[in-house]
């Protein structure tokens, strides 16, 4: 608790040199209706003949994904979700934010557009949200159209949560985060935290993730799914991992501080047909730290 407000008045007090960035609109983007009040934002990039899905982390967007979309999109088709709460897409305030019901509007999406042969990519959170939709997909047909998943930096075991997850947790405390805080400055200090090196975290990064942290209704979706991020049975999720069945390509930041490397190199041992890509002098999200190294490791997996 002591921690926390340590960091909300840290965060308060960082806020004087807060900023103002937009982005320009993507052509390409469309909504999803998966019920009449929850729409799912996506974006389609390039018209190959594979198909590569994309789920971002906590409080990230579609825009974490933008360091590796043009050399990816040659000779594959991109598809960017934002998940419910995120990004662009709806932000009730329903309680229904956890992993099975996020992996639910995954699936109902990937079978509304008829999606087959698919490569299932997940960051962090996004990682456990692809692990709950492939063996959803597989329940529903043996075969399923999950073919090959990527887990990068995935969240998939018990673990301490990171700071920012945990004041989200926090009543008061995380009303105060949410609606005092610049998203300049959340986003900076989240950045500077995931980040193995500070340098590369520029105002024109952090723009891409403030933009969408003060979203309408962001306050009831954050503290919602860092709630709700536990699994109902951590424990059987777990188990099922040793029975993950399609080929797996597990990258991992050799210096993550949110989810040790230890827990990829587990992911590794306990996934039968699996590589394990280890990017040195990198955080959390390799897409963004480290976008060279991924694509080249993503696209040595699709050959």
């Amino acid at each position: 608790m002591r921690k926390s407000i340590i960091v909300v008045i840290l965060l308060l007090f960082l806020s004087n040199c807060s900023m103002n960035i937009s982005k320009e609109a993507d052509s390409s983007k469309g909504t999803f209706d998966y019920s009449d009040k929850i729409q799912i934002n996506y974006e389609i990039h390039g018209t190959g003949n594979s198909t590569i899905v994309f789920l971002h982390g906590f409080g990230a967007s579609v825009e974490t994904w933008r360091d590796i979309q043009l050399p990816l999109s040659k000779g594959n088709t991109l598809i960017f979700l934002d998940l419910k709460g995120f990004g662009l897409s709806s932000k009730p305030d329903d309680g229904k934010y956890s992993l099975d019901d996020q992996a639910e509007i995954v699936l109902a999406f990937l079978k509304t557009n008829h999606f087959h042969n698919i490569t299932l990519v997940g960051n962090s959170y996004g990682g456990a949200v692809s692990v709950i939709t492939y063996f959803k997909d597989r329940s529903d047909n043996a075969r399923g159209n999950v073919h090959r998943l990527v887990l990068i930096d995935a969240a998939a075991y018990e673990q301490v949560f990171p700071f920012f997850i945990d004041v989200l947790r926090k009543p008061v405390i995380n009303w105060i985060v949410m609606n005092l805080v610049p998203t300049e400055i959340m986003a900076g200090f989240i950045l500077h935290y995931l980040y193995y090196d500070a340098n590369k975290v520029s105002e024109e990064r952090i723009a891409r993730h403030a933009e969408y942290l003060g979203q309408p209704g962001s306050y009831d979706s954050f503290v919602g799914c860092a709630r709700q991020m536990i699994p109902a049975n951590p424990d059987s999720l777990s188990a099922l991992i040793k029975t993950i069945a399609v080929p797996t390509l597990i990258i991992w930041g050799a210096n993550d501080p949110a989810i040790p490397l230890e827990h990829g190199q587990r992911l590794h041992r306990e996934i039968q047909n699996s590589q394990l890509v280890i990017i040195p002098n990198c955080g959390h999200m390799p897409q963004e730290e480290s976008p060279d190294e991924t694509v080249k490791a993503l696209l040595k997996f699709m050959e």
